[in-house]
């Protein structure tokens, strides 16, 4: 287990498994699998892919912005990612693993393992239990809502909440738990938006289980993120929720 949780570490957690994978692999499946991508439709899975890999990206910025800010000298760590870099690019799909396992060499994953533990410890990890949960009431509100009756706005309004969320537990790997605050706050805002909507059908299955699977999400999060536990930012939008449920 990393001795810190950062954008360093979570990705050295999935570039690790580069070496597993056979050379002979396609780049799309062999990145499918390391990153739990279950889409088989050909287009779309290229598609859910391409924007993990973007995210990323994200996080290699992220590490290389701690990095500087903590005075590590950039020769250390420079050309190891570019060589990650050069591993995530998008113009390897339609070539086979070896190309990107060859920028993936063990000298650039330990550096990136050293970089995990020069950046500080971000945040608390979250339990395989609580991730479940969140799929589980996920898969509840799915259920309930193609059973349940609701005006068409709202209807497409919890059906964008699923996607949000389901879209943050995937890249939660590889982003961290401020992907589940950055899902909560964009479907507060919605919500409020639609407060007058939610009022009409506030007394339905629907309405209360998504409360509910928000709530757990927002609690999930005010664990992880160690910088925001005292402000209790998720505790404050489920009072917010309250409100508008």
């Amino acid at each position: 287990m990393a001795k810190n949780i950062n954008s360093a570490s979570r990705l050295f957690k999935i570039l690790e498994q580069a070496p597993s994978r056979a050379n002979n692999m396609s780049t799309i499946n062999a990145w499918a699998e390391i990153l739990d991508v279950s889409e088989n439709h050909p287009h779309r899975r290229v598609v859910v892919v391409g924007e993990l890999i973007h995210a990323m990206h994200r996080e290699l910025e992220y590490a290389t912005t701690g990095l500087a800010t903590a005075n590590f000298s950039k020769s250390l760590y420079d050309k190891a990612f570019s060589q990650i870099e050069n591993a995530l690019s998008p113009m390897l799909f339609p070539n086979s693993w070896d190309h990107v396992k060859q920028y993936l060499t063990p000298e650039v994953l330990t550096a990136l393992a050293f970089c995990s533990e020069i950046l500080p410890d971000e945040e608390a990890q979250i339990s395989t239990e609580e991730n479940s949960s969140i799929r589980i009431k996920v898969e509840e509100l799915r259920t309930i809502l193609n059973e349940t009756d609701i005006p068409l706005r709202l209807r497409s309004l919890i059906q964008h909440h699923i996607k949000l969320i389901e879209t943050a537990l995937a890249e939660y790997p590889i982003v961290g738990a401020k992907v589940l605050r950055e899902a909560a706050r964009t479907a507060l805002g919605e919500m409020i938006e639609a407060k007058d909507e939610i009022a009409v059908a506030k007394n339905s299955s629907a309405v209360a289980t998504l409360g509910s699977v928000w709530k757990t999400v927002n609690q999930a999060a005010d664990v992880a993120l160690k910088a925001e536990k005292i402000a209790q930012l998720g505790q404050r939008a489920c009072d917010t929720l309250n409100g508008i449920l």
